[in-house]
């Protein structure tokens, strides 16, 4: 070995093998094991060797040799148990020269190729179905317990630098982004099955996509995809709040032209498009309003066919009575149920079918594409008849996310081990910055920062300003 390379040997192996009841599968998994155990032998020398190289040119009289420390790897062909040297600064530090050189990271006990491998296993398969894939691929494998633990640790990394990036976005600390000319974005709601320890009995998972319009997949033929498509996964009251702001960093929608917000009509989605979306053209989803009107009138298609061409000619208030009278007729308390909640859906709900009614521009694509989003993101691995802790459901959905993003690569070979640096916020403002007294004058002059600041389009903004053109009595 020369003074800064090392040479990899690989051991010479000869097997004779009897050729009576000898098949193809059989020879194939022989060498593949044999194959295995020869990169163990071939990894664990390397590592000696490099460690060995490390020893001899640390820095004298500052590195204290201890001995030898065993560790052991789990990677892509096996276990490996190596012997690294360990070290003691005069201060009393203990450092690993072999660690340090390779990037590993403290207690780190498998190679990251094969928790990567473990992860995009798990997110599309049942933990106990990963222990037998990695089986077939690798030849070995692990407990489904560690394979769990694996994408909560990884899941934790994961999920702070979203944190991080977020805050990057609150701080306005981001790159500019050209802005398309039309942008889309649609949210949608599933529930998934908790364990019993859990004090609720279903978690409400939420979905948000943005895009910027249809593509054709192929070269030929009609099918077509979502155009430079993301996805957002969570839970809890915040997920428009944080929806808004990866939907800024993704397609800029602050500097669009237009932006139209597709959803079903729930309370949360509306509230929050008010709330994060103010520029949004709400647009309720044509599929949903079908589904509510079928279930509102199941054995009435007069009626329905009635009611969806009120509602599809923009005549809703015409519809609203139709539904009213209905109701006063009708004597099932079951089906008036049915009917009041369908009516209440149509009055919290006029604007999106309004503005989908009378939507003029031809080339705008027509949003409902949420649904397939749901069932590939959520539905294909969380509801298939297990339940979850909510710890571990949003650890997988965040990795889930990641995978369905094209960020995959991206995170282990970039992102995870280059944390973001965010920059401090601007401190909350002093009463003093809105009060300001006058000694000429014993009117008070107030200044209200928020007139003047990126919240304007804000319902909030607008009250305060029509109590700032209020006169002194």
């Amino acid at each position: 070995m020369s003074n800064d390379m090392i040479t990899i040997t690989f051991p010479q192996v000869k097997i004779e093998i009897p050729i009576k009841g000898l098949t193809f599968d059989t020879l194939e998994n022989m060498i593949f094991d044999i194959f295995l155990k020869i990169a163990q032998i071939a990894f664990t020398k390397a590592l000696a060797d490099i460690d060995d190289y490390l020893r001899k040119n640390r820095r004298r009289g500052q590195l204290k040799n201890t001995g030898k420390r065993s560790k052991t790897f789990l990677t892509r062909f096996g276990d490996v148990s190596i012997c690294r040297t360990r070290y003691l600064e005069k201060t009393g530090k203990a450092r690993y020269l072999l660690d340090e050189a390779l990037s590993t990271i403290k207690n780190q006990r498998i190679s990251l190729s094969r928790a990567m491998m473990e992860c995009l296993l798990a997110s599309l398969s049942f933990y106990r179905e990963v222990v037998n894939q990695t089986k077939l691929l690798l030849g070995q494998s692990r407990s489904h317990e560690s394979i769990r633990r694996n994408i909560l640790s990884e899941a934790k990394l994961i999920i702070e630098h979203e944190q991080k990036r977020l805050q990057q976005m609150e701080n306005v600390d981001f790159p500019a982004k050209e802005a398309p000319e039309v942008a889309y974005t649609e949210a949608d709601a599933t529930y998934i099955k908790l364990q019993k320890p859990e004090k609720d009995k279903k978690l409400e998972i939420k979905i948000g996509i943005g895009y910027t319009g249809k593509e054709n997949r192929y070269h030929s033929g009609n099918s077509q995809r979502l155009k430079e498509k993301f996805v957002y996964l969570g839970t809890g009251k915040n997920f428009m709040h944080s929806f808004s702001l990866r939907a800024e960093e993704e397609l800029s929608l602050s500097q669009s032209k237009k932006h139209y917000f597709g959803a079903d009509g729930d309370r949360w989605i509306t509230s929050g498009i008010r709330d994060y979306f103010p520029q949004a053209t709400y647009l309720l989803c044509g599929f949903h309003l079908n589904k509510r009107l079928r279930e509102s009138l199941p054995s009435n298609k007069t009626q329905q066919k009635l009611v969806r061409n009120l509602l599809l000619s923009n005549q809703i208030d015409e519809a609203l009575a139709k539904i009213d009278n209905l109701l006063v007729t009708s004597s099932d308390p079951k089906h008036k149920k049915l009917l009041v909640d369908f009516y209440s859906y149509i009055a919290n709900n006029r604007q999106g079918i309004t503005n989908q009614a009378t939507l003029k521009d031809k080339d705008i694509v027509k949003t409902g594409a949420i649904e397939s989003n749901v069932n590939t993101a959520i539905c294909s691995r969380f509801k298939k008849g297990r339940s979850w802790s909510k710890k571990g459901a949003f650890s997988l959905l965040k990795v889930k996310e990641t995978i369905l993003n094209g960020n995959w690569d991206t995170w282990w070979k970039k992102q995870r081990n280059h944390p973001i640096k965010v920059s401090p916020g601007k401190p909350p403002l002093s009463a003093s910055s809105f009060t300001k007294e006058v000694s000429s004058s014993a009117v008070i002059q107030a200044r209200i920062p928020a007139l003047d600041g990126p919240h304007q389009d804000k319902p909030w903004v607008g009250v305060l300003r029509k109590l700032s053109q209020l006169e002194v009595v």
